[in-house]
């Protein structure tokens, strides 16, 4: 048994993560395209939240970012000089405040778990103590790219509100108070520009095509647990608010009077931060369900029917919270109540989710903007979502498409998200740019899942 079902789950592993095994140095590859395609392609922008960042792991690293879909597009569309505010490796996140930078896969299966029946993945997060040269103050990459004297091609800023398209300018002066905003924007800006929004920066660009992808964080920031610097607010945005601001931002952008797109809100709760940790107690030996004297699985203290356990409740488990007195470690004690969405929150979650993309979805009918259908192409991994011959699920890992963090796409993920905006572009205007070949690109990225630089904390 536990042979079969390590061998399973490290098979699923390598089909859909790694399938190469060439040892390549990464680099999407580039392809030719018209005159017509190239003149569409020529000044490509992207405007968002984390996704659009290419923030994953955790974290804003270079070796994520140079896969993010906006990254990818671009190169499949020739365009020159596409700028990112690129991250040094480890990158910085919401586990910079505590020393830390990205998170990586240690080990597939915890080598100080010898007897478990179901893999139990190590991830550990990186300490900046092991980079003694990356500076927090400094986090780019390079000077160089630091003070690119133009706005970037991708604005896209973590951990930012649909809202702070329009009105973030830095930490302080935006409405969800992220860090990411003072790094990403670079404000203020030297004379005679000042301080500008990412619209803003946005209109001094002149894009030829502008992407749009915004509104995740209205409800995330709600439901996840608050680690380090992560911005948190007390409820969602309320729906008729966030119509009303969506609104001012689809008119905002349709002013630039450039091929514009629109992407809608995911479901947050079908993501693996919310369905990897279940609701019963787990034998921290085998890593199956511990069962009592009758059989029965146990329950977790403090979880009720329906619940979702968050990601981070793994280590609050682990020190014996959630687990009755006498099995295993366990102190009697409930699991903290902000590492559980309750079903009520699920609900508000859900409902909160559904009126935003009502709202996309009759905003910009009535202003012809296009909506790219994010919400359903989430939804489709929970049953399988079959792309270029691969089935992609929202499983933890295997699953292919989540990265780390179990919230943000993986490298692999953004080359489908990549796709589907592709699909988008090709269908509203007259360019016809080819897909991302997930083959090459999973070829490309089979070094990067190998990549055990020096770790030291288990996230």
């Amino acid at each position: 048994m536990k042979i079969i079902a390590k061998r399973v789950f490290f098979i699923l592993a390598g089909f859909i993560i790694l399938f190469s095994c060439t040892l390549q140095e990464p680099g999407i590859k580039t392809t030719t395209v018209n005159k017509q395609d190239s003149l569409y392609f020529s000044r490509l922008m992207f405007l968002g939240d984390d996704n659009v960042a290419g923030y994953q792991n955790l974290a804003l690293t270079e070796k994520h970012q140079k896969y993010s879909f906006p990254a990818q597009i671009a190169k499949q569309g020739g365009t020159p000089d596409f700028q990112q505010p690129l991250m040094g490796y480890p990158g910085i996140g919401v586990l910079s405040p505590w020393g830390y930078g990205t998170i990586e896969l240690y080990h597939l299966d915890n080598p100080e778990t010898p007897d478990t029946r179901i893999p139990d993945p190590l991830i550990r997060a990186i300490p900046y103590e092991d980079y003694p040269d990356y500076d927090l103050n400094m986090p780019f990459t390079s000077e160089d790219v630091m003070t690119y004297p133009l706005p970037y091609s991708n604005l896209g800023v973590p951990g930012i509100v649909m809202e702070d398209i329009l009105k973030g300018k830095t930490k302080l002066k935006s409405k969800s108070h992220t860090r990411m905003l003072d790094i990403i924007l670079r404000n203020p800006l030297p004379e005679p520009y000042g301080e500008l929004t990412s619209f803003q920066q946005a209109q001094l660009f002149h894009p030829s095509i502008l992407v749009c992808w915004v509104g995740m964080n209205d409800v995330l920031n709600f439901a996840q647990y608050p680690e380090g610097d992560q911005p948190s607010i007390p409820e969602p945005t309320a729906g008729d608010y966030f119509a009303e601001k969506f609104a001012a931002m689809a008119d905002s952008l349709k002013s630039l009077n450039v091929a514009l797109l629109i992407g809608n809100v995911p479901d947050i709760t079908d993501m693996p931060y919310f369905n990897t940790v279940p609701p019963i107690v787990i034998d921290s030996v085998t890593n199956m369900p511990y069962l009592d004297d009758n059989g029965n699985t146990v329950p977790l203290i403090g979880v009720e029917a329906g619940d979702k356990i968050l990601t981070p409740a793994k280590g609050d488990i682990k020190r014996g919270y959630g687990i009755p007195e006498g099995i295993l470690n366990g102190n009697g004690l409930p699991l903290p109540d902000d590492k559980i969405l309750d079903v009520s929150e699920i609900a508000l979650v859900r409902e909160s989710v559904e009126s935003y993309n009502a709202s996309i979805d009759s905003i910009c009918a009535k202003r012809k903007i296009p909506v790219v259908d994010i919400y359903t192409l989430y939804k489709e991994l929970n049953t399988g979502l079959n792309e270029a011959g691969f089935i992609f699920t929202n499983t933890f890992i295997s699953g292919g498409f989540f990265s780390l963090d179990g919230i943000h796409p993986s490298d692999l993920g953004n080359g489908i998200l990549a796709n589907e905006w592709i699909r988008a572009i090709n269908s509203n205007f007259p360019v016809s740019i080819p897909p991302v070949n997930l083959f090459d690109l999973i070829s490309e990225l089979q070094p990067l899942v190998f990549d055990t630089t020096a770790v030291s904390k288990e996230y």
